[in-house]
């Protein structure tokens, strides 16, 4: 289950896992928000495919509309997902 809070300044903390059953719920609400954009990633658990797909669906948007994509606080295992699909140095996780 994932929780996506939405707060000021444009952050999003998302806590849970980010897998196929709640990519398309997570993916409707990052559709609604504006750039610059700034996901916490601190309490999340386990991404999949499905949820790196959220996330560069949410880059390539925010990309196009001349606006930024931030990733934070990803933990060494969500972080290594990242890693083997290539996306961590496009969207800047250290």
């Amino acid at each position: 289950m994932l929780e996506l809070k939405l707060e000021e300044n444009g952050l999003a903390r998302l806590r849970g896992r980010l897998d196929a059953a709640e990519a398309e719920r997570a993916l409707a609400t990052l559709e609604t928000l504006a750039g610059p954009l700034t996901l916490d990633f601190t309490e999340l658990e386990h991404i999949s495919i499905a949820g790196l797909s959220v996330i560069v669906r949410t880059y390539k948007r925010l990309s196009a509309q001349g606006s930024r994509l931030s990733v934070v606080g990803v933990m060494p295992r969500v972080r290594n997902v990242f890693v083997y699909a290539g996306l961590d140095k496009l969207l800047g996780i250290k």
